[in-house]
C-alpha cells in the first residue's frame, strides 16, 4: 500500500498499515467481541482508529470543560435572569415553562455534554453544543476490543495509546452526581430511563442489561449495588420524600429517546427536593440552543467573561447569528441579512435552534440558488434558526467503502462531564459523498478516536575512561 500523507492515523501511519493491506474498511459489527446490545449497530465503524496527539487532545479537553460551565451563565449574565424575556427567547412566551427551566437551572447542576467540532485551517472550532443524558458516539468504546484484535499495537498493554472509555467515565460521573447532589445515604441507587417507545422489549432489556453490568461495576468499586428500570415517566411516584418505581427508590433519571419535556407533579416535586439527580430537565435543554452560541460570542465581545474565557469563545466559537430580517455585521461591514445570504450562499449554514441528526440543517453551496432563497424567506418567518459560517474541514485520508485511502472531512464528537474530559469520537465522509451534513444519520462512518501517549527515552548508557 502506498503511504499517504495526511491521513487519519497522524504521523503513526507506518505503524499501523504495514502488511495490513487487506483489512476491510469497516468492523463488523455482529463479531463476537461486540457486546449484544450494539451487534449490528446501524452506523458503519471504520476498521481504522483515529490518532491524535497531546496537544490536540488538551484543546478538546479545555473547550469540553469550558464551554459548558459558560453556557450555564447566559441566562444570568445576558437575560439578567429575566423571566419574561427568557421565556420570550426560548419558549415562545411560555412563563410556565420559563419558570420551570429557571427553577431547575438555578440549581447549577454539573451536566453531560457533547461539543460537535470541525477541525479547521485555523483549529478547532465549535459547530454545536449538545447537553444532557441522550448523547449518541460515547457507545463507540465498545468497539475497543475488536479494535485491539485487529491492531494489537493499540492494546493497553502496550501503553502506546489510549482510548477513552466515554460511557465508563460518564457512569463515573452519573454516580458522583448522585452522590453529590442527592440527599440519600441509600446503599442501594435506581437508575431509570424515560422510554416513550412501548415496544421492542428484547431491544430494551438488552440496554438494561448492558447499563446494569456497567453501573454495578462501578458501584462495586464504592461497596455498593445498582438497577436499572425502563419504564414511562407517568409511572414514578413520589412517595414519602422519595421517588419510587413499583416500590423501588430511583435516584436518578434519564432520557434515552429525547421525551423528557412533560414532567409529572412527582418528578418535579422529587427533583426540587433534591431526591433525584436529572440532567435532562428545561434547564438542562435550552442550554444546547444554537442560539447560545450567538450569545457567548456576545457576551464575549462585551467582556463579560475573563479575559481568557473571552478569547477561547471568540476563537474557537465561528460566526454566528441569529436569523432576523435586521441589519447585521459581517467582517466589519453591515449587511441586510436576507442580502448577505443570498449574495454569498456559500459562505453559510442554516441551521435550526434546537435540532438533532441533522434535520432542518441548509448548507449553501449545496443548494441551487433559488431553492436557496426560498429556504431564506421560510427560515425568517420562523425566527428560530440561526446562520453559521460554513467551514472547510481539513482534509485527511482514510478508507472509504472500496477500501482505497481518499481524502475524508470529518466531524469530531467530544464529550464533557462536569471538570472531567471524557473522550472524542469521530463522523466522516469521502469528500465525493459529502452532501453538507456530517453525521451518522446521513451515513457517515463512525471512528474510534485514540491518543498517542508520550514515549519513554532510554537513558543512555554513560561510559568512563579510568587510567590503570
Amino acid at each position: 500500500m502506498e503511504k499517504k500523507e495526511n491521513t487519519i492515523l497522524s504521523d503513526k501511519y507506518d505503524d499501523f498499515v504495514k502488511d495490513k493491506s487487506s483489512i476491510s474498511s469497516q468492523l463488523d459489527t455482529y463479531d463476537e467481541l461486540v457486546p449484544d446490545v450494539y451487534k449490528g449497530l446501524k452506523a458503519p465503524v471504520s476498521s481504522w482508529p483515529v490518532i491524535i496527539n497531546q496537544n490536540k487532545k488538551e484543546v478538546l479537553k479545555k473547550l469540553c470543560i469550558t464551554i459548558p460551565k459558560l453556557l450555564h451563565k447566559i441566562p444570568e449574565l445576558y437575560f439578567n435572569n429575566n423571566l419574561k424575556k427568557i421565556s420570550e427567547f426560548y419558549f415562545g412566551g411560555d412563563t410556565d415553562k420559563g419558570q420551570f427551566s429557571l427553577l431547575c437551572h438555578n440549581k447549577q447542576e454539573e451536566v453531560s455534554s457533547r461539543l460537535d467540532l470541525i477541525d479547521t485551517e485555523d483549529g478547532f472550532k465549535i459547530l454545536e453544543v449538545n447537553m444532557g443524558s441522550s448523547l449518541g458516539g460515547m457507545e463507540f468504546q465498545n468497539f475497543e476490543r475488536l479494535m485491539s484484535k485487529l491492531h494489537p499495537i493499540l492494546s493497553p498493554d502496550n501503553k502506546k495509546f489510549i482510548h477513552r472509555k466515554s460511557q465508563t467515565i460518564y457512569v463515573e460521573f452519573l454516580i458522583n452526581k448522585i452522590e453529590e447532589y442527592v440527599s440519600s445515604s441509600d446503599r442501594e441507587l435506581g437508575i431509570f430511563f424515560i422510554d416513550g417507545t412501548p415496544g421492542e422489549y428484547e431491544a430494551r432489556n438488552l440496554v438494561k442489561k448492558f447499563f446494569n453490568d456497567l453501573l454495578e461495576k462501578e458501584l462495586s468499586k464504592r461497596g455498593k449495588t445498582g438497577m436499572t428500570y425502563m419504564d414511562e415517566v407517568s409511572n414514578l411516584k413520589y412517595i414519602n420524600d422519595g421517588l419510587f418505581y413499583k416500590g423501588k427508590r430511583i435516584h436518578a433519571i434519564l432520557a434515552i429517546d429525547y421525551s423528557a419535556n412533560d414532567l409529572s407533579l412527582d418528578v418535579f416535586r422529587a427533583l426540587l427536593a433534591n431526591k433525584i439527580y436529572f440532567p435532562d430537565h428545561l434547564g438542562t435543554m435550552f442550554m444546547r440552543d444554537k442560539r447560545n452560541l450567538v450569545l457567548l460570542r456576545k457576551l464575549a465581545i462585551a467582556n463579560k467573561f475573563s479575559e481568557e474565557d473571552n478569547e477561547t469563545i471568540l476563537k474557537y466559537i465561528p460566526w454566528t447569528e441569529i436569523i432576523t430580517d435586521d441589519i447585521i455585521q459581517y467582517k466589519g461591514k453591515d449587511y441586510s441579512m436576507p442580502a448577505l445570504l443570498a449574495d454569498k450562499r456559500e459562505d453559510f449554514v442554516i441551521k435550526i435552534a434546537d435540532g438533532l441528526q441533522g434535520d432542518d440543517v441548509y448548507v449553501g453551496r449545496f443548494h441551487e440558488q433559488d431553492a436557496w432563497e426560498k429556504i431564506i424567506q421560510e427560515v425568517i418567518k420562523k425566527k428560530i434558526f440561526v446562520v453559521q459560517e460554513f467551514l472547510e474541514s481539513i482534509n485527511v485520508y482514510a478508507p472509504d467503502i472500496r477500501n482505497e485511502w481518499v481524502n475524508h472531512e470529518l466531524v469530531w464528537g467530544s464529550f464533557g462531564f462536569g471538570k472531567n474530559y471524557g473522550g472524542s469520537w469521530i463522523r466522516m465522509v469521502s469528500q465525493e459523498k459529502n452532501l453538507g451534513v456530517i453525521n451518522s444519520a446521513k451515513g457517515a462512518v463512525g471512528a474510534l478516536v485514540y491518543e498517542a501517549l508520550p514515549q519513554k527515552i532510554a537513558p543512555q548508557k554513560r561510559f568512563s575512561i579510568t587510567k590503570k
